[in-house]
């Protein structure tokens, strides 16, 4: 008799875990399981009448006890957070708070990327200022002049504040892409198998208190989670939260008007073009239409060509590169005389209330961080200790 029980039990235990399609339908195997331990403890109940045994007797009225609790436990989870909407709107305000809370971690990364763009638009424009470096050499026939400097190159050091903030909000954009994606996987993960997992755990006798340990950790992933997140966003609507911004970015253009002024000439592909030719290609360029003339059109054109080789076209090199160099020297000394200060007053007056907000950002990312972990560990401890599951989870409990 004994026998065919046991051999009854195996085969509906190896039914029931052949029966659905692995890690997909976890939640239909809840009931088998359930019928299964219930028909083990009638049968241990039985041999305990059987044989007379008393302590197996109180056994199985303890283990009867103990699936009536699992079978209220398991039909309240699933009712309160996977088959209604009711609680969740109760605890959160929101039907749907998981999707809600990952709608709030979008919108503080959007403040993340928002900040970044304008860390990288204001590190390029203070990094060509300093870089700036205007350079012209002017022929003089046997000598020739030479002009360089790097009038604002002491605004570089600013970049290096700015490389320190923006590797604090990469490391924060990185870890809210990271709570993102937990938060996202857990959404799918935990309904559809982990907690059921954790039910059929709970239900058998012998792993009765890991299961409570992991029904606790699955609801702290889909509960106390975006609970938390949805907390920490409502913390922000209670003070001055940082968005940082740039509202005067043409206050970090270093405003080379020299080559403002210079830019038409460079820009006219007719002054390219004369420039670029050598001595002789641009003097028989210009006189070549003299030999069109009938009879004298050869002389004029041998009589034209030194006198452009080499008159005219130096001079007209010299004056251009003495007009650039004039107006590079005028912004070297625009600068020297204390433009280079203002502009470094600008920069520093731009960007320092912008450091700050991004600073005060980074700070507030690692608080909610550290409230959202808070909450979450907090509330699965409790909860598995409520459960009778494990009070310390070794690995998860090093996080507080």
């Amino acid at each position: 008799m004994q026998a065919r029980l046991s051999m009854l039990l195996l085969l509906l235990i190896f039914s029931a875990a052949f029966a659905v399609e692995p890690l997909k339908d976890v939640v239909y195997l809840v009931p088998p399981v359930a019928i299964i331990v219930v028909i083990m403890i009638a049968v241990a109940n039985m041999m305990a009448t059987a044989i007379g045994d008393p302590r197996m007797q109180a056994w199985a009225r303890t283990e009867v006890r103990e699936l009536v609790a699992a079978v209220l436990l398991v039909s309240i989870i699933s009712a309160a957070f996977i088959g209604s909407t009711g609680v969740s709107a109760a605890l959160t305000g929101e039907e749907d708070y998981v999707g809600t809370s990952l709608n709030k971690i979008d919108g503080w990364i959007d403040n993340y990327d928002s900040a970044f763009q304008y860390l990288v638009r204001a590190a390029t424009r203070i990094r060509a200022s300093a870089t700036y470096s205007p350079y012209i050499n002017v022929p003089l026939w046997w000598v020739s002049l030479s002009y360089s400097g790097n009038p604002i190159g002491g605004v570089a050091i600013m970049l290096i504040s700015l490389n320190i903030a923006a590797q604090g909000l990469t490391n924060v954009v990185f870890l809210y892409e990271a709570v993102r994606m937990l938060v996202l996987y857990l959404k799918v993960v935990v309904p559809e198998t982990l907690l059921p997992i954790a039910f059929i755990i709970r239900l058998i006798p012998f792993t009765r208190k890991i299961g409570n340990t992991l029904i606790a950790l699955s609801l702290a992933g889909i509960v106390f989670l975006p609970f938390a997140i949805l907390l920490a966003d409502a913390f922000h609507g209670m003070i001055d939260f940082p968005e940082p911004t740039i509202s005067n970015m043409d206050a970090l253009h270093a405003d080379p008007w020299a080559m403002a002024l210079a830019e038409p000439l460079c820009e006219s592909e007719t002054v390219r073009t004369i420039l670029s030719l050598t001595d002789p290609l641009f003097a028989i360029v210009v006189c070549l239409p003299l030999l069109l003339i009938p009879v004298v059109g050869v002389g004029l054109f041998n009589a034209c060509k030194p006198v452009i080789e080499y008159v005219i076209y130096p001079i007209l090199q010299l004056v251009f590169q003495l007009v650039m160099a004039v107006l590079l020297i005028a912004w070297s000394a625009y600068f020297a005389a204390g433009g280079g200060e203002d502009y470094a007053k600008d920069v520093f007056d731009t960007i320092y209330p912008f450091l700050q907000d991004i600073n005060n950002l980074v700070l507030m990312g690692y608080l909610d961080f550290i409230l959202i972990v808070l909450i979450t560990v907090s509330g699965a401890k409790s909860l598995s200790s409520a459960l009778g599951g494990e009070w310390y989870m070794a690995g998860i409990q090093r996080l507080i």
